[in-house]
């Protein structure tokens, strides 16, 4: 996962071999074998679907999946890659638990805790090299504000709304695989650090009364640094339209922008993390018997492009269920 073989290497980390052999780090590698889950937005607050006071379940799946190895913007060719020392793909699949109490119909807190299943394959000497691991990941407590329902001149109405909370380091930092050997910082379960979690956003409600749309703008900034690793600031923007079909069907569009930021200490890879993504995220809804949903949506990159050299994914889904109670 970590390449100290060349100072030209894109993966030189200033540690020496013993030191790598001591913590228990891969040594060998070409690029970030990355970590990531699905952007798409499914907070109901935002979207007009959970307006109201009491209580909201949402349990969703997602699967991404990171075999594309990228350099800046550019996919790279196979004949460009040394095929002996490589990433090959890393494959997340993540159960995320959400429970959202509504104090009144203008405050709200929310607490998440997801569940993550990850492997990662990547080649050392022309040997295949792997991680399979499924833990608890890191949970996140948050308070929500949004105003009242203002009327527009034209029909419709518009909310204004804010979160923010934190992310809890409750998940480890240090899995290794069957040699004993620990994954990188970015693909561990956890990142050791508390974030800081908070977006603002805007939602405008249609004539029609049927259709809203919304934008949103999110920040994720780490407050600390935990064992020489310290994640890269994210800052996202989600725009996204819904409307009623009829009483059971909603389907949904969404443009999803990130850009993170690289990361930072002696653990962490800041020549091979960060970047910027634009995706298209088309989705379904269908309401079942009582206050219950289910949802799914594709999400498709639109543009990537990654510092240095890292595994993308090419597509990434998610599906779930939100009742409120």
């Amino acid at each position: 996962m970590r390449k100290i073989n060349t100072p030209s290497s894109l993966r030189v980390v200033i540690l020496c071999a013993v030191t790598a052999q001591t913590i228990g780090y891969s040594s060998l590698a070409l690029a970030s074998c990355g970590a990531s889950f699905c952007l798409v937005n499914t907070d109901w607050a935002v979207q007009g679907a959970w307006l109201d006071h009491g209580n909201r379940l949402d349990l969703r799946y997602e699967q991404v999946r990171q075999d594309q190895l990228m350099s800046g913007s550019r996919k790279l060719a196979a004949n460009e890659v040394d095929l002996r020392n490589r990433e090959v793909e890393t494959t997340s699949h993540r159960w995320l638990l959400n429970v959202d109490h509504g104090i009144n119909e203008h405050w709200g807190i929310s607490a998440s805790i997801p569940f993550i299943d990850r492997s990662h394959l990547h080649t050392e000497a022309g040997a295949p090299v792997t991680w399979n691991f499924r833990q608890i990941g890191d949970a996140r407590l948050s308070a929500r504000y949004q105003s009242a329902l203002q009327d527009t001149a034209t029909g419709g109405g518009t909310v204004f709304g804010a979160n923010a909370g934190l992310k809890l380091a409750t998940s480890k930092t240090d899995i290794a695989n069957d040699t004993g050997t620990r994954a990188e910082r970015s693909l561990q379960p956890g990142t050791g650090t508390t974030d800081l979690v908070a977006s603002v956003y805007y939602r405008r409600v249609l004539a029609d009364l049927a259709t809203s749309w919304f934008v949103q703008a999110n920040l994720e900034a780490p407050l600390n640094e935990k064992d020489g690793y310290k994640p890269g600031k994210k800052f996202g923007v989600d725009l996204g339209i819904r409307t009623e079909w009829s009483r059971n069907f909603s389907p949904m569009l969404q443009l999803n922008f990130q850009s993170r930021e690289r990361d930072s200490g002696f653990n962490a890879e800041p020549e091979n993390s960060g970047g910027d993504s634009l995706s298209i995220s088309p989705g379904l809804s269908y309401k079942l018997a009582g206050q219950a949903h289910i949802y799914g949506f594709v999400q498709i990159p639109l543009h990537q492009r990654v510092n240095g050299e890292q595994l993308s994914p090419k597509w990434a889904a998610t599906i779930g269920i939100q009742s409120t109670f």
